[in-house]
């Protein structure tokens, strides 16, 4: 089973070519979760929360019953770069949400864009897991990792040395595939991208993660899906969870 732990839904009819892949699908206002909500199942999960370019039009109040219903608060963080959304607003919604999550221990998935020092700061007062989504800065890596990150593989991970970083230096043990959405990759790779791409994408950087990391792909794979039940169950197994352990 692939692993797609970051995905925006283009439309219900994405899913046919998403049949073996486990997808997590962000929601970013009400109407996204809902339509996300209504498509849960095995393969297809919902994370949702205030994205930062949302942080004046939309509330945590708002998403609080789709966070309830969700296997992740998030992508939430803060953006310098690609908003005009005014800042002081990004960051009281950022850590109204980080509160949220520290009271459901919900795990968190970020959206660190141009923010990514500041943000680091932040989530040091944060212990449930945090995943930070196609982290593409030179800079702080270190310090996510130290303070236990996951992360996923930016899907430009073969021209970007910022993605390339994350691939060499994030432990395997906490590195999870993403395509971010249709738009995303065709963004990422310059070029129109099918749905029937995807598990291809994937397969790539399951590739790239054997790789540098010196293993299978069928064990870079299985390693991805681990990791992201551990992220999703606080650290813990599937099996753990099941057993109560």
């Amino acid at each position: 089973m692939l692993t797609d732990a970051h995905a925006h839904l283009t439309g219900p009819g994405e899913l046919s070519y998403r049949a073996h892949t486990r997808t997590l699908f962000c929601g970013t206002d009400p109407q996204t979760a809902a339509q996300i909500l209504a498509l849960q199942g095995d393969n297809a999960l919902l994370s949702c929360g205030v994205h930062p370019w949302h942080a004046q039009k939309v509330t945590p109040g708002d998403m609080l019953p789709f966070i309830r219903q969700s296997a992740a608060l998030g992508e939430i963080g803060l953006d310098s770069v690609w908003t005009d959304a005014d800042m002081d607003v990004q960051r009281r919604v950022f850590v109204e949400q980080l509160e949220i999550a520290e009271a459901l221990r919900m795990p968190v998935i970020l959206h660190t864009k141009g923010m990514e020092g500041e943000i680091e700061r932040i989530l040091r007062r944060y212990t449930v897991p945090k995943l930070v989504h196609w982290y593409a800065c030179e800079r702080y890596l270190e310090d996510y990792i130290a303070q236990g990150c996951w992360f996923t593989l930016g899907p430009d991970y073969e021209s970007n040395p910022a993605v390339q970083a994350v691939l060499r230096r994030v432990p395997p043990d906490r590195i999870l595939t993403e395509t971010d959405g249709l738009e995303a990759l065709a963004w990422a790779l310059n070029r129109p991208v099918a749905a029937d791409e995807i598990e291809e994408a994937l397969r790539g950087e399951l590739r790239a993660i054997a790789a540098v990391h010196g293993i299978s792909e069928a064990e870079a794979e299985q390693r991805v899906s681990g990791n992201l039940d551990r992220f999703l169950t606080g650290g813990k197994s599937r099996n753990q969870q099941a057993a109560g352990g």
